[in-house]
């Protein structure tokens, strides 16, 4: 069990001075932030701009099956154990009542003991003020390490395919070996990844700056390598085949990149969606589960590399990395919205149905 509290960032509100009733209120660039163990317990706070609100707390973020927990909260904060049984996920919503639309809230980093860098994408605004949905896309590293615990947790959240952008040897050395009920899972058929990112001895004597320029060139060659997979996970979205799980073995660039898609299609702005792809290297260096540690101490396998100057560069995830990636995709087909349409079938009718299924 995960005893230590992991501090979670939640989702960042913005003041926004009219809203249609479907979209969430706002407020200056405070952010609400909540802390969690397992048992659990839950500190959140909010713009005091919301004035009073009432507080309610669901296991879905539905307002037609949440409870009322406290009302006309005059402080801008609380601390409260989980208000629901079990040991399932809580989702919040902080209702003004002042009568404009309320905000729900939740854990953007899940704690998951043996995988690293499991997270939600959900909450964050898109450039017209709605925000994405908690609970519908989840990005993490391998699960393969996923304990026990890991699974009675994550079994609550109702995963319904999984989309491994490992290659089929990455597959083969670590295979999930998934507990409870099991989603659908949608691995990649690539056998390796381009030969330079595999080369372990010329890696591991690369310095800091040629690593990084490796990356960045990684990085721009990912929006046509990895097209087919993405056309197939889009698909999957537009077929409601959700709550979903992207993952690859860090869970950092090639799932960083297909994440960082999925904001995007949804219209969230690009600075937002560059500071989400930033959090993966600090909860990387934060959680070095055992399957990563084993991963590190194969010299056969990347070991030699764990001292070399290069590995802060190739377990970074600098935003420039992402940057690479949009620029390459601008130069070749003259917009990331072009890029949709041509290579992942996602012009504006699908985007359209997109952001319907999953916008608040």
């Amino acid at each position: 069990m995960l005893l230590r509290k992991t501090l979670l960032a939640l989702t960042s509100i913005t003041a926004i001075t009219s809203l249609s009733p479907c979209r969430a209120e706002t407020a200056s660039s405070d952010s609400v932030q909540a802390e969690l163990t397992m048992a659990p317990e839950y500190s959140l706070s909010w713009p005091k701009t919301l004035g009073k609100v009432d507080l309610f707390a669901a296991s879905v973020p539905d307002q037609a099956q949440m409870t009322l927990i406290r009302k006309d909260i005059s402080d801008n904060a609380i601390t409260l154990v989980s208000p629901l049984p079990g040991k399932g996920r809580v989702y919040f919503f902080i209702k003004p009542e002042n009568g404009t639309p309320g905000l729900w809230v939740s854990n953007r980093v899940l704690p998951t003991e043996g995988v690293a860098n499991f997270r939600d994408m959900g909450g964050y605004e898109t450039i017209d003020h709605h925000h994405v949905r908690w609970g519908e896309f989840y990005r993490s590293a391998a699960p393969s390490g996923l304990t026990q615990d890991d699974y009675a947790f994550i079994d609550t959240l109702g995963i319904k395919s999984v989309t491994d952008l490992r290659t089929q040897a990455e597959q083969k050395k670590q295979p999930t070996q998934w507990q409870g009920t099991a989603p659908a899972f949608f691995p990649s058929e690539k056998p390796s990844l381009p030969s330079d990112m595999t080369d372990r001895k010329r890696l591991a004597t690369m310095s800091d700056i040629q690593a990084r320029e490796l990356m960045e060139t990684f990085y721009a060659k990912m929006p046509d390598y990895y097209a087919p997979e993405l056309k197939a996970l889009f698909a999957r979205l537009l077929a409601h085949q959700t709550p979903t799980l992207t993952h690859c073995t860090a869970g950092k660039d090639r799932t960083g990149f297909a994440s960082a898609l999925v904001l995007y299609a949804l219209g969230v702005p690009e600075q937002t969606i560059l500071r989400d792809y930033a959090m993966s290297g600090d909860l990387l260096r934060a959680h070095m589960t055992p399957s990563f540690k084993a991963a590190m101490s194969d010299h056969q396998n990347g070991g030699a590399m764990a001292a070399s100057p290069s590995m802060r560069a190739l377990l970074e995830s600098d935003p420039a990395y992402l940057k690479a990636a949009f620029d390459a995709i601008r130069k070749q087909y003259g917009s990331v919205d072009i890029y949709l349409t041509k290579k992942l079938g996602m012009g504006p009718q699908q985007l359209a149905t997109l952001r319907s299924l999953y916008l608040d």
